[in-house]
């Protein structure tokens, strides 16, 4: 009985620490994202950023995108509040290679992944998305003039070795990390393909809620749907312009209609590129439900 609760005492602590330690004040803070593919010499770099809010959620994506989705709720938000007559948004295309926006619930242990091609959203819910983190105390450093300690986890089919700080009570970090008593301010796995390193944090409010107003409601799908979609998408990215038009509506690109041999081709040749930043995924393998 003793070893079993020498085995459990430590996981309950840290269980019920990060429950305590949840969201308690709103930031928007910095990360740099830094990968290589394996056929690759150089470095592929994106500042991204993570918004927490007092509401019990936090969002990460690239920070050009966040600057869109910020701006857009900000239009939304005035339009209604001034009674406009008319509302101009902008196509909403960036020049960001992390495109996923990751919104995580951690008090329920859920995360969810919105993913925009052309005009439709998708958003895929993960009931379980939850860590197992090994925690090295033992081990310290100094990031960004924190005092940050070590942790070690498996995801996504790769091992990573974390360092997350106990003076900044979030239990969050990159990407779909979380679940640390303390902010995760660096992170990289045991390859070196990835690394997420805190650049910056400010304590501010951020609204992202009208972020897809004027866009087609998003389309939840189940993790199953978006795998079986992803596989098409890779192979033939136009695959995204199936059954968009209807008898009322034609969408165009550039003037064209988007089932149009031109504008398909195009648009292939165009994502392809764009796929090959990520040729080496984050995750090998999933570890999310």
């Amino acid at each position: 009985m003793k070893k079993l609760l020498q085995r459990i005492l430590p996981v309950l602590a840290l269980t019920l620490l990060t429950h305590n330690m949840y969201f308690s004040q709103s930031y928007k803070i910095f990360y740099e994202m830094q990968w290589k593919n394996k056929s690759e010499s150089t470095n592929h770099h994106e500042l991204c950023s993570l918004i927490t809010n007092e509401k019990g959620n936090s969002y990460f994506q690239s920070y050009e995108n966040f600057r869109r989705d910020s701006t857009h709720t900000s239009m939304v938000n005035e339009y209604f509040a001034n009674k406009a007559k008319g509302l101009r948004i902008g196509d909403g295309i960036t020049n960001a290679k992390f495109r996923s926006l990751i919104i995580k619930n951690i008090s329920q242990n859920t995360i969810t992944v919105e993913e925009r091609f052309f005009t439709s959203i998708f958003s895929i819910a993960y009931p379980s998305c939850k860590q197992h983190w090994k925690l090295i105390d033992d081990k310290t450093s100094i990031i960004l003039g924190y005092k940050a300690y070590m942790a070690s986890t498996e995801f996504g089919g790769r091992k990573w070795i974390a360092w997350y700080t106990k003076e900044i009570p979030i239990s969050d970090g990159p990407y779909k990390f979380y679940g640390l008593p303390g902010l995760i301010l660096k992170i990289t796995d045991s390859d070196g393909a990835y690394t997420f390193e805190i650049k910056g944090i400010h304590k501010e409010n951020n609204d992202l809620e009208k972020r897809n107003f004027t866009y087609d409601q998003p389309m939840n799908i189940s993790p199953k749907q978006w795998d079986s979609f992803w596989k098409k998408y890779i192979k033939q990215p136009s695959v995204i312009f199936e059954n968009l038009n209807t008898s009322q509506t034609t969408y165009v690109i550039n003037g064209k209609d988007v089932n149009s041999k031109e504008v398909k081709e195009s648009y292939n040749r165009k994502e392809s590129e764009i796929l090959k930043n990520f040729e080496s995924p984050i995750e090998l393998a999933p570890s999310c439900l």
